[in-house]
């Protein structure tokens, strides 16, 4: 198992990653999987078109998108030119998004094709301008560009980062309280979280798939989900969204052997017929967090599945 040291950063924590299982599969994709090794390619090409943007330490960059091999792609990306990710809801309406994004005071906006006419809408309240990367589709405005063209010939130049102090990630709070708040991560807290992941579950390097249909820019998804995975050589398996037989094809298209979920998941795949249950055979076992879970939904999941579950 690799050793993922609390004085490490993102970038070289995934680099040694790729030097070790670089062969590997990393994610799992019906269209092709994606090894180690290719993915650290594309989040270089993403670096050094960010570095050649001139983003580098301490800017922060824009993630909004659904779950897919981009979303992490676009996450190392960002991590590797020094800069710092803020994931963005993408339940949240315009004037949410906006504010997040001036609040965070981003330089980038990485944008899902599928969600342009809402980044177009958020564009026109913006206190500043900003670049836009869009992710599998053509872009919302022409001086936007695609991720495929992002860092074309260019080469990322390695940055020196503190695990310690540097922040790798911002999270913002629902605002249930009042206007949402940053929680500002640093590259040690996300590191030793992935670390802590791998031992209490017991996960083996090589040997598993996590189905994350978990909306990948929350910090469940994002931690256990993706980073653990792609820190620690195992594979993950993304799932725009979430429906009972389109996370059951999943599981038997890529063997998965972890499922991450919520309550009210486990409670709609409990509607699953026989035969659908059955294919879940390759699943070890599952981990609910979010919300607790009943004790009569647990047990009748267990019973139904034959799967433990865990919960976070």
């Amino acid at each position: 198992m690799l050793d993922l040291t609390a004085e490490a950063s993102l970038p070289e924590l995934f680099d040694a990653a790729v030097s070790r299982w670089g062969d590997a599969v990393a994610i799992h994709q019906a269209t092709g999987d994606w090894s180690f090794r290719q993915l650290g390619a594309a989040s270089d090409r993403v670096a050094a078109g960010l570095q050649q943007q001139g983003v580098g330490r301490g800017d922060r960059v824009g993630l909004y998108c659904p779950n897919c091999p981009e979303f992490a792609t676009a996450y190392l990306g960002i991590v590797k030119a020094g800069a710092t990710v803020v994931p963005i809801n993408l339940l949240l309406n315009p004037h949410e998004v906006t504010f997040i994004l001036d609040d965070s005071r981003a330089r980038v906006l990485f944008y899902h094709a599928s969600l342009k006419e809402g980044v177009a809408r958020v564009r026109d309240t913006l206190k500043v301008s900003l670049l836009g990367v869009v992710i599998g589709g053509e872009p919302a405005e022409p001086y936007d560009c695609r991720l495929e063209d992002l860092g074309y010939g260019a080469h990322r130049v390695a940055v020196t980062l503190d695990a310690a102090d540097a922040t790798a990630a911002i999270l913002y709070t629902s605002g249930t309280t009042g206007r949402p708040k940053g929680a500002m991560l640093s590259h040690r807290n996300l590191a030793t979280n992935a670390r802590s992941v791998v031992q209490a579950l017991g996960l083996r390097p090589g040997g598993e798939r996590i189905l994350v249909v978990l909306p990948m820019f929350h910090a469940f998804a994002a931690t256990v989900g993706m980073l653990t995975p792609l820190l620690s050589g195992f594979s993950l398996i993304p799932v725009a969204r979430f429906d009972p037989v389109l996370v059951t094809d999943a599981i038997v298209a890529a063997g998965a052997t972890l499922f991450l979920g919520v309550p009210s998941m486990f409670s709609l795949l409990l509607r699953l017929d026989r035969s659908q249950v059955e294919r879940w055979r390759t699943v070890r076992f599952c981990v609910s967090g979010g919300a607790a879970m009943p004790v009569a939904l647990l047990q009748e999941f267990e019973k139904r599945f034959g799967i433990p579950v865990l919960e976070g």
